[in-house]
């Protein structure tokens, strides 16, 4: 009884280790192990019928740790290879949401740079629509002076051929000094309209000086006032070149003013077409980016928590085998300890039966 107690203060502790659910020593019992061999050492069984339960009790627990340790060799290498498989696809995730961020950034940075540009174009193409108006109609103002002022030179060389043509009929004696009145009023007239009064004011005091020498006149003084109409008219003449001239200027100066303009509007139009096109490839860009951006987020995330949670379960792999591998340790050094105390239980009997036998035997001399 007193090996039976032992063995129970031994199992108790023993009992006491921390147990797992990889723990295979809860298919086995010591309490009917030892039952068995209390059973045994009662009924005086040889030694090796003992130890024979304590050795098999020791192979189950060797052959259990023999199977567990496969199951754990394959369990690490499941591990390693998902360690390995979760680490790369975070990483690519990684790289890819890196990559797609900062294309994202910098095709927001250029829209907003695109978009400043785009304003900035549009502003200009209205400047120059609005310059290219001013210029058409200050074009076409000018051309309507130009049209009625070349008509009131036009009148007023009219009226000079029509004061000669008045003139040499007087000086053939077959006009009146009354057309030559007639005819002063409208040149008077052309006069103002065209600015030239000045050089009209000598033919108007000739005009005068004839019609107060009425019936006196000489062919030389109707020379004199012939010259000073061809005169006159030399100078209107010119100053109508001048005048068509100066207009030809301007008009040539507004056609290659008209032909910048819309140069630049074409070239403002073309710029504005393009930057558009730049505008559509950039939101096309952000949409794409954020998208990517988006799918590599997510994928970062779900595979960097099934890497997580796979290092939590290679952990709890890990720390089942150890407690489970440490559990039958403890059995092995329990059933050394058994085979050692049922050693010396025997070897106690024998002495105690040799002890026994010894006493009993008759004395010498009797």
């Amino acid at each position: 009884m007193k090996l039976i107690a032992t063995l129970l203060v031994v199992l108790v502790c023993v009992s006491a280790a921390p147990r797992n659910p990889f723990d295979y020593s809860k298919k086995r019992s010591l309490t009917a192990v030892m039952a068995e061999v209390e059973a045994k050492l009662n009924n005086k069984s040889p030694l090796d019928a003992v130890l024979n339960i304590l050795r098999d009790f020791r192979d189950a627990v060797n052959t259990e740790q023999v199977n567990h340790d496969e199951i754990y060799n394959i369990q690490q290498t499941e591990c390693d290879s998902e360690n390995e498989f979760r680490s790369r696809q975070v990483q690519d995730a990684q790289t890819v949401l890196r990559d797609s961020t900062a294309a994202l950034n910098v095709c927001n940075t250029s829209k907003i740079r695109t978009t400043n540009v785009a304003e900035v174009n549009q502003q200009q193409y209205q400047s120059a629509q609005e310059h290219l108006t001013t210029v058409l109609n200050t074009a076409e103002t000018e051309a309507q002076y130009f049209k009625r002022r070349g008509r009131d030179y036009e009148d007023a060389l009219h009226a000079i051929d029509e004061a000669q043509d008045i003139l040499a009929a007087i000086y053939s004696g077959s006009g009146s000094f009354a057309e030559i009145s007639k005819v002063s009023k409208s040149m008077l007239q052309t006069a103002f309209n065209i600015k030239e009064t000045a050089k009209f004011a000598p033919i108007f005091y000739a005009f005068a000086q004839l019609a107060a020498q009425e019936g006196q006149l000489d062919e030389s003084a109707l020379e004199r006032v012939a010259q000073l109409l061809d005169n006159l008219r030399s100078n209107i003449q010119e100053a109508y070149d001048d005048f068509a001239s100066s207009n030809a200027a301007s008009v040539a100066a507004f056609n290659d003013q008209k032909e910048r303009l819309g140069q630049t509007i074409a070239r403002l139009e073309a710029q504005s077409e393009r930057l558009q096109n730049k505008l559509t490839n950039l939101v096309q860009c952000i949409g794409t980016q954020s998208a990517i951006a988006q799918t590599a987020s997510g994928k970062l995330q779900r595979n960097q928590q099934l890497w997580d949670q796979a290092q939590a379960l290679c952990s709890t792999f890990s720390n089942e085998y150890n407690y489970a591998t440490q559990a039958r340790r403890n059995e092995l050094q329990l059933v050394a300890q058994l085979e050692e105390m049922v050693a010396e239980r025997f070897d106690q009997v024998e002495d105690e039966n040799h002890k026994l036998g010894t006493s009993l035997s008759p004395r010498n001399g009797y």
